[in-house]
């Protein structure tokens, strides 16, 4: 770390990084918040989703080390739904979609996986649960998928899985949090001048 800020380039640690490093080093690595990097809530994002957009919000039981913010994601399931949905439906396995502003037209949660398919103001969609969670650990193209207008709209991954999209099927946004593909902040390490 003193070796490039010498020569000065910054160090930048992700939030799971930084946990690492204050166990290792303590205060010998101090670190600030990096306020170059926004890393908007759930809320915010699905916020901007414009009123009459179709959307799918997907949360799957997530790993012990990525937990779900459950009051962020019942926050940004009201803005979505206009209060219509006030909690995420309970299981292992849960999908909530529709259009945005309206009731939502899909509002299910199971232990096991499923497959549904529903329409969204003429759109096909279809919400496919692949994986057992309790077995598999990881899967390379995930562990369920939304199909939409027979189109690939998103990947479903532990944690919240998130994705608007046009009437063709075409993802216009995508969100995921609490797994390996959320977005994190970021922290700038320093070192202790003697």
């Amino acid at each position: 770390v003193a070796d490039n800020r010498a020569i000065g380039r910054r160090v930048v640690a992700t939030e799971r990084a930084r946990a690492s490093i204050e166990a290792a080093y303590g205060p010998l690595l101090p670190s600030t918040s990096d306020t170059r990097v926004a890393v908007p809530s759930l809320a915010d994002m699905l916020g901007t989703v414009p009123s009459g957009t179709r959307y799918v919000v997907c949360v799957l039981r997530s790993s012990r080390d990525l937990a779900v913010d459950e009051a962020e994601l019942v926050t940004a399931l009201r803005i979505l739904t206009a209060g219509h949905v006030t909690t995420m439906p309970s299981g292992d396995y849960a999908a909530v979609g529709g259009i945005a502003g309206d009731a939502p037209d899909l509002v299910i949660g199971q232990d096991v996986p499923f497959d549904r398919e529903v329409s969204f103001r003429g759109v096909p969609v279809e919400v496919r649960m692949d994986a057992w969670l309790r077995s598999d650990t990881i899967r390379r193209m995930g562990f369920g998928h939304v199909i939409a207008a027979h189109q690939h709209t998103l990947i479903v991954e532990r944690g919240v899985s998130f994705a608007a999209f046009d009437d063709h099927g075409a993802a216009i946004q995508a969100s995921y949090r609490a797994n390996i593909f959320a977005p994190q902040p970021r922290y700038l390490i320093d070192t202790i001048i003697r």
